[in-house]
């Protein structure tokens, strides 16, 4: 990513930072509506699993601009989820179903 990139995606994120809640919310609206399957996945509680995802998300964004330790996180986090059953191919949906959760709590911004 550029510095240029980062600093997007850091300020995006800013934005929406009072809206988290909101936006973990959405986030698994998302990913049940395009995968339902997924669902069995998730075995805690959904509330201490939307803190759980805000929190990493913003471990992710924060550690943008240090390439090195942002791939340690998330090889060390894709590792995991392996262990919870997720495929390669869940991947994709997670990315579609974040990017649409961003758009409807950002907007326009």
């Amino acid at each position: 990513m550029t510095p240029e990139q980062i600093t997007l995606v850091q300020s995006s994120f800013e934005r929406a930072g009072p809206e988290l809640p909101a936006l973990a919310t959405r986030f698994y609206q998302e990913l049940f509506a395009r995968d339902p399957d997924l669902r069995a996945l998730f075995t805690t509680d959904m509330a201490l699993q939307k803190v759980r995802f805000a929190e990493k998300l913003t471990e992710i964004v924060r550690a943008f601009p240090r390439l090195d330790e942002l791939l340690a996180h998330t090889r060390a986090l894709g590792a995991r989820h392996v262990s919870y059953g997720v495929r390669v191919a869940d991947y994709q949906t997670v990315g579609d179903a974040l990017v649409a959760a961003l758009a409807a709590i950002l907007g326009d911004s």
